[in-house]
């Protein structure tokens, strides 16, 4: 995937704000783009504007993202991203000066309303790399009356990064996963080395990891083959992320999109298991792991893939993340991705959440309730003494009516 793109130097000439009015569009292979910047002493090539100089630099930084760059109270898209995102929304395609002699496509996003049309963006699958003024417009022309604002790219947003409320379902999870395939011979559930086998996905075993960052959510889960299919339809992930040396397995591919979750590549040396035990527990702020129980290497090559790649989309902040909980399929009742899809227990089998048995049930009063019954739904117990306690707990609220009402209205309240 692209890196941030490193904070564009000084060079002269900022351009005015440009006529805008929305857009976004599409996203391609995850690479592993370099930062770069010509520093604040060169100057543009010939016949480049010094605004256009900066916009090119930090979109050669991250091609695989279109880029929101910030002018003034708009994001404008430039040049191929324009004219995608035009296509995409179905907004007008203006221009805005010229570059190498031809007139440069450019379409814009209000600031005020960029979170409404990043919405439709992710919803499509695309990806953004947003970058922002980093300084008033008056300390540039501190420098000289043609310097350019210093930007530079603040954030990546994915299907599986995003923390907006108003991007999100407050009632689901949204989870990002890094797949990891442990190789031939070398069982998830016993561990391996980092990497990636090439062998089909119907082969061999895996190891998950999952988090949703804007809950804070944090599994991993290691698992044959048979299982991976109901694995990821129970996680119903908005993103998944593996080796780039898996992208050719249609098996994977097809179970992927099976979910509705977005297929990203990233290169096969982010699933590392001695760089993975040294992320998480940076992550979690300890010097051995033990506390947290044993993990396999296929598991902390899986756990170090979404650490990093969590890491570049925030560009270097750190979310705050639970430690790991273990999703052991021998504790709750293993649904093929079929049968799931059928009873339609979350959603419908046209996707929708109307419909559902999730749906029907549902009588939460936040958030973290409606993701809860969510989960405890797609997971059923299978063990009887789990199942007595919730169910001990269901007696004990029904037995105290002015109890739970008290209880739903202070949750309520909370929200």
């Amino acid at each position: 995937m692209a890196r941030a793109g490193r904070r564009a130097g000084q060079a002269g000439g900022e351009g005015g704000t440009g006529q805008a009015q929305a857009g976004q569009a599409g996203a391609r292979k995850a690479g592993d783009g370099r930062s770069g910047s010509r520093g604040a002493k060169a100057g543009p090539p010939k016949g480049v504007t010094p605004v256009m100089a900066q916009y090119i630099e930090i979109k050669a930084a991250n091609p695989d993202c279109l880029l929101f760059y910030r002018m003034g109270d708009f994001f404008e898209l430039f040049f191929e991203d324009a004219v995608a995102a035009s296509r995409a929304l179905g907004i007008h395609l203006t221009k805005r000066g010229k570059h190498m002699g031809e007139d440069i496509p450019m379409c814009g996003v209000p600031v005020a309303r960029a979170d409404e049309y990043l919405q439709k963006l992710i919803a499509r699958g695309f990806r953004v790399a947003v970058c922002e003024q980093l300084e008033d417009p008056a300390e540039a022309k501190k420098r000289g009356s043609k310097a350019v604002v210093r930007r530079d790219v603040i954030r990546l947003v994915t299907p599986g990064t995003l923390t907006e409320d108003s991007l999100l379902d407050a009632g689901a999870n949204n989870y990002l996963t890094a797949l990891f395939r442990a190789p031939a011979g070398r069982g998830a559930k016993g561990g391996a080395t980092a990497g990636g086998s090439k062998a089909g996905a119907e082969s061999g075993d895996w190891a998950l990891a999952s988090a949703d960052i804007s809950t804070g959510a944090f599994l991993v889960a290691s698992l044959a083959a048979g299982e991976l299919a109901g694995e990821l339809a129970k996680l119903s992930p908005s993103e998944v992320i593996a080796a780039d040396s898996l992208m050719e397995d249609a098996a994977l591919r097809q179970m992927v999109e099976a979910c509705g979750a977005a297929l990203t590549p990233v290169p096969a040396a982010y699933f590392d298991s001695r760089a993975g035990k040294r992320d998480l527990e940076a992550q979690l702020g300890v010097a051995d792991l033990a506390a947290y129980g044993q993990f396999t290497r296929p598991e902390l090559a899986a756990c170090g893939a979404l650490l990093k790649y969590i890491a570049l989309t925030q560009v270097g902040r750190r979310p705050a993340l639970r430690p790991p909980q273990r999703s052991d399929p021998g504790t709750t009742l293993g649904i093929d991705a079929a049968t799931r899809a059928n009873l339609e227990l979350t959603r419908t089998l046209s996707g929708e959440r109307r419909g559902s048995l999730l749906h029907a049930m549902d009588r939460t009063v936040t958030g973290a309730g409606a993701r809860e019954l969510a989960s405890r739904l797609a997971s059923p117990l299978t063990d009887p003494a789990a199942i007595n306690v919730r169910l001990d707990a269901v007696a004990f609220l029904l037995a105290e009516p002015d109890m739970r009402a008290r209880l739903r209205a202070a949750l309520a309240r909370e929200g």
